[in-house]
């Protein structure tokens, strides 16, 4: 799988593809990642666009998995996002995205629920997201 985001932005940790259902991922939020430095000073919290860009890259993982790791996916459009809890550091980011299905073959629509560590909702979103496959190394 190409990556196509920057260094050293690695939203998920571990993924479990679910063949044609969606997939399963978690980030851990931990306190010393670059990126977290400076977010709300004295109030350190995993930023809501990191949130998306965990459910991005877990569905990245899912589509490399069902077409092969040259395939570039990026997200087309961001239906609906709501951020409910808050992500700090120790918990861990539990992604649900389930696949909705589409009828074009080069989109991939997905419903995600977030979850922390102890369960509470963090998030909900539906993105789409474009698959660009590309020929085979």
């Amino acid at each position: 799988m190409k990556r196509t985001y920057a260094a050293p932005l690695t939203a998920v940790d571990r993924a479990e593809v679910l063949p044609g259902k969606g997939v399963r991922a978690e980030k851990d939020v931990v306190a010393h990642d670059p990126y977290l430095a400076g977010h709300y000073p004295h109030f350190t919290i995993y930023p809501g666009v990191f949130t998306i860009e965990s459910v991005h890259q877990a569905v990245r993982r899912m589509v490399a998995a069902e077409r092969g790791d040259w395939v570039r996916t990026e997200i087309d459009t961001i239906v609906s996002v709501s951020l409910s809890a808050p992500l700090l550091p120790g918990d861990v980011l539990r992604v649900q995205a389930d696949r909705v299905p589409t009828a074009e073959e080069d989109l991939v629509r997905v419903k995600a629920l977030c979850r922390r560590s102890d369960d509470v909702v963090a998030a909900k979103m539906t993105l789409v997201l474009r698959v660009h496959p590309e020929e085979a190394p």
